[in-house]
């Protein structure tokens, strides 16, 4: 990566960062206003994202456990050494 790039990256990455700052103060600002003018909405809404979040969960998990356990995938040995002492 030559410096000039190296500088270009750095300028990308803060401006993600300030870009990410902004939504994130403007959804708080937004899900302020929603809890006290329609508490009943906001709580249902979080009730939905936590929702959502369990389901993912249990996604991940359930993969995950299939990953790594016995006999998911057969596994073959090569020996490398062995490949170069041959030549």
């Amino acid at each position: 990566m030559t410096e000039e790039s190296g500088d270009r990256t750095a300028e990308l990455v803060e401006e993600v960062r300030r870009f990410a700052s902004a939504v994130g103060a403007k959804a708080q600002e937004v899900g302020a206003r929603l809890r006290e003018n329609n508490p009943e909405v906001y709580g249902h809404l979080a009730a939905a994202g936590g929702e959502l979040l369990a389901a993912y969960r249990a996604a991940v998990s359930g993969h995950e456990r299939r990953w790594a356990g016995s006999g998911h995938a057969e596994a073959e040995r090569i020996d490398l050494d062995e490949a170069t002492d041959n030549k």
